[in-house]
């Protein structure tokens, strides 16, 4: 088993509206707590979250497969669903999820896995209660009954489709002009891991941008990124930094771990 040990590095805020403090004040998996380091100064020039996504990329291509615990919420059908722990297994070739729930009470024992290439490329689910006794039941990704607590297919589970979904977002967002985008950067302690994060508020809704702010944590040991937060569009009324459309950790992560089919039910 290996763990990726990569030198550290520092970023620190540049967005002075506030909308980064409340974020660190949330009450989250572990807590999110601002560096003692980070000051605030003026943005530079520099693509700092292209660096970011960059360092990701290469790091990740050193990661054969992984296993920990993800933690999410998700807004389906207008209202945000209670916090779910899941624990994760991924193997990237053939591409593999195993998702089983531990919390909270409901989903207790619920499972879902997936392996690209397999099955008909359907994922096997097994509900909890009733449903759990009928035993595993095959479904297309895209089925409704495996949408009905998450706003995304299994297939797009894991840190390698989370960075690659960041680095179109932020090419998208460093074409648009620059009064409709601001970028912000500060170093925050989540599972008491030191990260660098990156904030990202679309001023204006043209329809193009998924969201109106997002918020990723990237681990400074490793550089992937263990944390991501959305949020919708502001209403009056409303939070000031939108409501959470969705928020995903990735915590406890043990890397190349050997995982073989067995762990993804084949």
């Amino acid at each position: 088993m290996t763990r990726i040990h990569i030198p550290t590095f520092g970023l620190v805020l540049t967005l002075t509206t506030g909308i980064f403090a409340m974020v660190a004040t949330a009450q989250q998996p572990g807590g999110v707590v601002p560096a003692s380091q980070s000051v605030a100064v003026p943005q530079q020039p520099t693509d700092r979250g292209g660096q970011l996504l960059a360092d990701a990329r290469a790091s990740f291509t050193r990661v054969k497969d992984y296993m920990g615990t993800l933690v999410k919420e998700d807004r389906v059908g207008g209202q945000l669903q209670p916090e779910q722990y899941i624990t994760l297994r991924v193997r990237q070739q053939p591409y593999s999820v195993y998702l089983k729930w531990t919390g909270p009470k409901q989903f207790e024992g619920q499972e879902a896995m997936y392996v690209a290439g397999r099955n008909e490329n359907k994922l096997k689910a097994k509900g909890t209660g009733f449903a759990g006794i009928v035993g595993y039941v095959s479904l297309d990704p895209m089925d409704p009954r495996a949408l009905k607590q998450s706003r995304h297919p299994i297939t797009d589970t894991g840190i390698g489709h989370l960075i690659e979904t960041l680095a179109r977002g932020h090419e998208m967002d460093r074409r648009a002009p620059a009064s409709q985008v601001q970028v912000a950067y500060r170093d925050f302690m989540f599972q008491q891991k030191q990260c660098a994060g990156m904030e990202t508020v679309h001023r204006v809704n043209t329809g193009q941008f998924y969201c109106y702010r997002t918020v990723v944590y990237f681990d400074k040991q490793t550089k992937l990124p263990v944390r991501f937060e959305a949020y919708d569009w502001p209403v009056a009324g409303g939070p000031a930094g939108g409501e959470k459309l969705e928020c995903y950790s990735y915590i406890d992560l043990k890397f190349n771990v050997g995982l073989t089919d067995a762990a993804f039910g084949l």
